[in-house]
């Protein structure tokens, strides 16, 4: 049976209570200059990035991010923390 890898990122630039469920991937917008010690989010300054040009593309960062760095995902989805 084939199944399909889905991952849907949840893009917040400040911590914030984040769903638990599997398929689930909190990410650090803007991380650049938003980290602060304690987050534990994925961050979109990892890896290839534009995180420093999150003031101008917000969650598209973590778009960019995913699209360069995350392997072996059939499909990736996108929600903003406060629409959770």
């Amino acid at each position: 049976m084939f199944k399909i890898k889905t991952v849907i990122m949840v893009a917040a630039h400040k911590k914030f209570p984040m769903p638990h469920s599997e398929g689930y991937l909190p990410v650090l917008v803007g991380a650049a200059k938003n980290y602060k010690p304690g987050i534990k989010y994925q961050r979109d300054d990892e890896g290839e990035n534009i995180s420093s040009k999150n003031p101008n593309y917000n969650e598209l960062t973590a778009v960019y991010w995913a699209w360069k760095n995350l392997k072996d995902v059939d499909a990736i989805g996108l929600v903003h923390y406060r629409r959770l």
